[in-house]
């Protein structure tokens, strides 16, 4: 199995162009640099791989309350403990992993999210109509050539086969509105299921930043000769695909790439 990981902030075109359309420009002063919101977690052993990206907060409310957005982001938070406390239920639960416990492993940690926000509370700035700190999130567990997966809101899972053959990929539907944010009903809009697996397919684990690139054909391709170069040929991809596609390439994000 060979492993890749990628945590990328958003560049600064990417954020001219969300403060352009927004009308924020005074706010984003052209030095500004967004806190972390995106995390993510890679265990080999046992092999357990898990994003999350927090739902950016209300730009509008902290301009109205001359209020400099946080850093660190109370969204950045809640991805951060999301990843933790899936790998860390997916640890205890892996000798006899089966399909029940996809929900189970996503029942915990999003109740470890609301732990952190019952201690904060509600708030104005959230950026998310159910009023607490939230984030999107996906992972994957692989047990005995079968990949056990789940993913809530737009963090995905995508699945190739040996030829980069898109074989799945999870919707990123937030209708009806589905975040982790601590309450139970979440559970009932986690996409979830298991892949069977084969040497030489491919499984990518992102946030919403990286979905135009895994769309990509041209990006896919990269992965087909995976050598100690590929992060870099990524890297290449990124910055000339983020300046002619900011608002597209530029985003912050998120990716664990699974070379089975």
């Amino acid at each position: 199995m060979q492993l890749l990981s990628i945590l990328e902030p958003p560049s600064k075109e990417a954020l001219q162009a969300f403060a352009k359309k927004r009308n924020i420009d005074e706010y984003l002063v052209k030095d500004y640099h967004h806190p972390q919101e995106d995390f993510l977690v890679v265990s080999e052993t046992p092999p357990v791989f898990v994003v999350s990206d927090g739902v950016t907060l209300n730009f509008n409310k902290l301009i109205e309350t001359k209020t400099k957005y946080p850093n660190p982001s109370p969204a950045g938070d809640v991805s951060k403990i999301f990843c933790q406390a899936v790998v860390q239920k997916a640890k205890e639960k892996h000798e006899t992993l089966g399909e029940a416990d996809i929900a189970e492993i996503f029942k915990y940690a999003n109740n470890e999210v609301g732990k952190y926000n019952e201690k904060v509370g509600k708030s104005d700035i959230a950026g998310n109509p159910t009023g607490y700190y939230a984030a999107t999130g996906s992972f994957v567990i692989i047990k005995n050539n079968k990949a056990y997966w789940a993913s809530i809101c737009d963090s995905y899972v995508a699945f190739f086969d040996n030829k980069m053959n898109s074989k799945f990929m999870s919707s990123g539907s937030c209708r009806p509105y589905a975040v982790i944010n601590g309450e139970e009903r979440m559970v009932n809009h986690v996409e979830k299921g298991v892949f069977n697996l084969e040497n030489g397919d491919y499984i990518f684990v992102f946030t919403d930043g990286f979905a135009d690139y895994v769309k990509n054909k041209d990006f896919s391709e990269l992965f087909k000769n995976w050598d100690k170069n590929l992060k870099e040929s990524i890297a290449e991809f990124s910055k000339e695909m983020n300046l002619a596609d900011p608002e597209k390439y530029g985003h912050e994000r998120s990716l664990i790439a699974v070379l089975v």
